[in-house]
């Protein structure tokens, strides 16, 4: 007899606003600055905080987007001062005076640009100013408290326009895939025809999760066909540093959710008519652009009994089981998508004289942390006798992280390195730390 599957689904419904949150800010003012320049100042403070405060929030990085904001917001200051020193003539050869009537002019014109950088005012439509007070011991620094309503949608569009990077390619696609291992049962034994009929079901509420929940930095969701799997599986043999240069046009920009479910019937008891199975299963996430595995998820394990009988649809609860197990993992898989960050390069850094495992592994966390501003994330490949191959993920050039790893050669006196260049990779050569004193 076939047997229809039915899942319940519960849906989540977004909101377009949050509740007011509160805001502080600070501005250094000038003799020159009026009140309302002042005041307006000392909002657009306030909003950046009430903004990272949301983007913390709704599990967004906050420092990653405010790095990406600033770089870019950097870029608009030196066009802006480049166009006033051709205005005004300035050259090393101005006298002081003007010199300093331009800084006053550039200072001016730089927090105007500031004020109205990614018009964050749209992300704050309403706000309400609680108090302005200035500092007793200086009466130029200012302060303000505020409260803001700031409209998630918006936030989020602005979030992943800034965070988004180099790579404006269009967003991609998240490709679905499952894996069945069933175990000491059939089918048939569930009273459906094949597996189809349940594995179809389940990997199909899935993907309509996915569809109904899915982050703005991805397109699309599908489950993987066969002749995609093919496209992937010869992609995935290429080496880490060539990926990038040959992405097949259906990967671009996208990502892959491979799911392992384990079902077993540890128990049947004939005179009870009592089936116990067994539930297991994991999963990963991986950035199909480069191959770099973002995070692996193990679901929660357990043991369920039934008894069969007319009013028991067995398919039904034991597929309910299982989409239910892999699905309470949905939301911390939504979270690493919300936050992924661009990769458009790939590069090798060999290391070597690290002595331990330990100066590998403080190396890696130490180029992590400080690399934020290119969203740069690193992992082992391999290693050996005094060599470990280290392949870097980053938003820039190569230029960019060399001279960031100039910067980190005495960022930790118990981590001193050197940098060894060569054609096919970043050398780097630790030194003992005696020899660095």
């Amino acid at each position: 007899m076939k047997c229809t599957l039915f899942l319940l689904l519960i849906l989540n419904i977004g909101l377009s606003y949050a509740d007011f949150t509160r805001g502080e800010g600070r501005f250094y003012a000038s003799d020159d600055d009026n009140h309302q320049f002042i005041k307006s100042q000392l909002i657009y403070q306030g909003f950046k905080n009430i903004l990272s405060k949301e983007i913390e929030k709704i599990g967004l990085n906050k420092e990653l987007f405010w790095n990406k904001y600033n770089e870019k917001l950097e870029v608009a200051y030196t066009e802006r001062e480049t166009s006033l020193r051709e205005k005004y003539k300035i050259t090393p050869e101005s006298s002081p005076k003007e010199k300093q009537n331009f800084q006053k002019r550039l200072r001016k014109s730089k927090l105007l640009i500031q004020r109205k950088f990614g018009k964050l005012d749209n992300i704050v439509p309403k706000y309400a100013i609680k108090k302005v007070s200035r500092s007793q011991q200086n009466s130029k620094l200012r302060f303000i408290r505020m409260e803001g309503e700031v409209n998630i949608a918006r936030l989020t569009k602005l979030y992943y326009t800034f965070v988004k990077g180099k790579s404006s390619s269009e967003y991609g696609t998240l490709f679905i895939n499952a894996n069945f291992d069933r175990n000491k049962f059939s089918y048939s034994d569930l009273g459906i025809d094949n597996d189809k009929d349940f594995e179809g079901v389940v990997l199909n509420n899935w993907l309509e999760w996915f569809e109904k929940n899915k982050p703005q930095n991805i397109a699309n969701v599908e489950i993987l066909g066969t002749d995609k799997q093919s496209k992937l599986q010869d992609y995935q043999k290429l080496p880490y540093e060539n990926m990038l240069a040959n992405v097949p046009e259906v990967f671009v920009n996208s990502l892959f959710l491979d799911i392992e479910v384990s079902i077993e019937k540890t128990r049947y008891n004939e005179k009870t008519k009592e089936f116990s199975f067994s539930y297991a299963g994991s999963a990963y996430l991986k950035d199909l652009q480069t191959n770099l595995i973002i995070n692996t998820y193990k679901f929660n394990s357990f043991d369920k009994t039934y008894r069969d009988s007319p009013d028991v649809k067995l398919a039904n609860v034991v597929a309910t089981h299982v989409y239910g197990m892999a699905k309470d993992n949905f939301l911390k898989v939504q979270g690493h998508i919300k936050n992924l960050t661009p990769i458009n390069s790939i590069q090798r850094m060999v290391l070597t004289d690290y002595r331990s495992i330990d100066r590998v592994n403080d190396f890696i966390t130490l180029l992590e942390s400080r690399g934020i501003k290119y969203s740069i994330r690193a992992k082992v490949d391999s290693i050996g006798m005094n060599r470990a191959d280290i392949i870097a993920y980053y938003d820039g050039k190569e230029t960019d992280l060399k001279a960031l790893l100039s910067s980190l050669q005495s960022a930790k006196k118990d981590l001193p390195f050197e940098l060894v260049d060569s054609s096919s990779s970043i050398g780097i050569k630790f030194k003992s730390i005696v020899e660095n004193l």
